[in-house]
């Protein structure tokens, strides 16, 4: 969670219990924990919020979020837009992608047999991991060992971080990731510094809304063969990260890959996860 989020006149005061009572709250339905730092800029946005949805007092807005699903429902998701914003840019962990584009094209080099490849993003922000993804499966996929079919899925809590992914513009990509060869192949410069990824890349690539800590169905998610889910599990507590874990393996295939953050798993996997022989990531191979 990053940005700064200032108070205006119109921002209700909270108290120390009435913050408490919304942070239990919103823990509960994100997971995400919510460190000291940011309690003051998020307690601001919390007060605009009361302003904003014309409850009278900060008693009355808790009650309607605890106890009116509809009201709850449309404020959960102004606020989750407000308070989780994502910071990300293209090809971050670079040692990362270099591995599991080298780990893939010894998979078709040995013979593997992929019909189709699948990959998920969980926590994909506005979108520059999973666009980092499909095209480090493009090269991939079309090299020298056969062409493969791909696609990629990318999910996050936050709608609006969801509705610029689905564009697919962004500014100044060279000073965010992207070397000027990948540039000329995936991105149409559309000026003013903008770019936007070229028609037949976003067309791998869906976005949809989803909050990590509920299960997903296979019609929506398919077995997957590659599942990344970096900078999103620091926020949890450990035992949310290993219940998501768990829900993430379920959904991969057989020898399918799960990328993490350095640190996610500390002296803790599921049984049917091996870790690869790489000191550059942190990545497991589902066994069994």
């Amino acid at each position: 969670m990053t940005g700064q989020m200032p108070a205006t006149p119109e921002t209700t005061v909270l108290t120390e219990a009435h913050f408490r009572q919304w942070k239990t709250v919103f823990e509960h339905l994100t997971g995400l924990q919510m460190s000291r730092e940011w309690e003051t800029p998020v307690r601001a946005v919390v007060g605009r919020r009361i302003a904003e949805s014309g409850c009278g007092s900060a008693e009355e807005y808790l009650r309607l979020l605890q106890n009116s699903p509809a009201f709850s429902r449309r404020e959960w998701d102004a606020l989750i837009e407000k308070v989780v914003i994502g910071e990300t840019r293209f090809f971050r962990y670079r040692a990362t992608f270099t591995f599991i584009g080298r780990y893939l094209a010894e998979k078709l080099r040995t013979g593997a047999e992929l019909t189709k490849l699948n990959a998920w993003s969980v926590g994909c922000s506005s979108g520059e991991e999973a666009f980092s993804l499909a095209m480090m499966l493009y090269r991939v996929c079309r090299g020298q060992y056969g062409s493969v079919p791909f696609a990629v899925v990318g999910t996050d809590i936050n709608g609006v971080s969801l509705k610029k992914a689905s564009q697919g513009i962004y500014h100044n990509i060279l000073e965010r990731g992207v070397d000027e060869g990948t540039a000329a192949i995936f991105f149409d410069c559309i000026g003013n510094g903008s770019y936007r990824i070229k028609q037949f890349l976003r067309a791998k690539v869906a976005f949809f809304r989803h909050n990590m800590l509920e299960p997903v169905t296979s019609a929506l998610i398919p077995p997957m063969d590659l599942i990344s889910c970096q900078n999103v599990l620091m926020y949890l507590q450990p035992w949310r990260r290993r219940a998501v874990i768990r829900h993430l393996v379920a959904l991969l295939k057989i020898d399918g890959l799960l990328v993490l953050c350095p640190g996610d798993l500390s002296n803790w996997k599921p049984d049917n996860l091996e870790r690869v022989s790489d000191s550059t990531v942190q990545a497991y191979r589902r066994i069994y």
